[in-house]
């Protein structure tokens, strides 16, 4: 079993969302660079090794964490929110937020959210 290291990935987009709500990006323009990084290192790039669908896993690559990268146990809401975060950033100046994510990164991120979906529609069949 596996547990949670932290609530990291969560805090970080959450506390980006509401700095950006505030209209005050000049005073917080290194922090903001700072937190995107952190949270594009944060997102699992690749799927479980092996044949992780006989282990009764789904997919991560594109997923987010609750607590980081290593933690490797994906979070829908996890990843729903820090993509909403990287959507947000994605829409401003480079000099305030660094390197973009990387547009395919995006997409896999909305490729994981959309398995859930189609996984519970599949479930909700099947009863």
């Amino acid at each position: 079993m596996r547990g949670s290291s932290g609530s990291q990935t969560w805090d970080s987009d959450l506390t980006v969302q509401a700095l950006l709500a505030t209209n005050l990006i000049d005073e917080i323009r290194t922090m903001i660079m700072k937190a995107h990084d952190f949270i594009k290192k944060s997102q699992i790039l690749n799927n479980p090794p092996g044949d992780f669908k006989s282990m009764f896993r789904h997919i991560s690559k594109g997923s987010w964490t609750l607590s980081d990268q290593n933690n490797g146990y994906q979070v829908s809401d996890c990843t729903a929110e820090n993509l909403l975060c990287c959507l947000h950033l994605s829409m401003m100046p480079a000099e305030v937020v660094g390197e973009k994510m990387e547009a395919e990164r995006l997409y896999d991120a909305v490729n994981f959210i959309l398995t859930f979906q189609i996984r519970l529609h599949v479930f909700h069949v099947e009863m």
